[in-house]
């Protein structure tokens, strides 16, 4: 369902030019893909240019789905989410070779490049567990933690200070991405 048909040989065809058409059942909508708060949302709906009924026989029984088309520009960033909800599911980007399915990760990054480190702090701090409020953990003693001074945890680097430390208890807390820009670690 694209406009970049294949040759005989199973190649892409060139001297085809069009939009790059996504193709989604109809159930689900297609949005232009928005930053809201520094996370990926549904911006202005798109309306889809053709809508298509894919016949599946089984049996003696014939099914419908229905498909929807939606047309994307090169380099435009779409977000896909079900006709009832408002929190984006997939994204997808419009390619020379037609549309790709891509994470939403990558898609924050592609609507503001210049925050993609501050995202990616946040990704690894939210990996560890901690918050930036201190909380309190068990440890055995001789746990050799120390105040002021920045830990790996949960397999994440550099991203648990340590505030307080007891003989079996240390407080930790996430570092923010100011104090991990200060300290050279984001």
């Amino acid at each position: 369902m694209s406009s970049w048909g294949e040759t005989k040989d199973g190649a892409t065809n060139p001297s085809r030019t069009g939009t790059p058409v996504l193709v989604l059942p109809a159930w689900e909508r297609a949005y232009r893909a928005v930053l809201a708060e520094d996370f990926l949302a549904l911006g202005a709906r798109i309306c889809p240019v053709q809508r298509t009924d894919e016949r599946v026989r089984r049996g003696r029984y014939e099914y419908s789905y229905p498909r929807a088309h939606y047309a994307v520009p090169h380099g435009a960033v779409v977000a896909v989410a079900p006709g009832s909800g408002r929190v984006p599911h997939r994204a997808y980007v419009g390619r020379d070779d037609g549309v790709a399915e891509i994470s939403s990760a990558a898609a924050e990054d592609l609507l503001d490049p210049a925050g993609a480190n501050r995202r990616a702090w946040r990704r690894r701090v939210l990996a560890s567990g901690l918050t930036e409020t201190p909380r309190r953990f068990r440890m055995a003693p001789g746990h050799g933690f120390e105040p002021e001074t920045i830990y790996d945890w949960c397999r994440q680097e550099y991203v648990a200070a340590c505030t307080k430390a007891g003989e079996r208890y240390v407080w930790l807390r996430a570092v923010t991405y100011a104090e991990a820009v200060a300290l050279g670690i984001a």
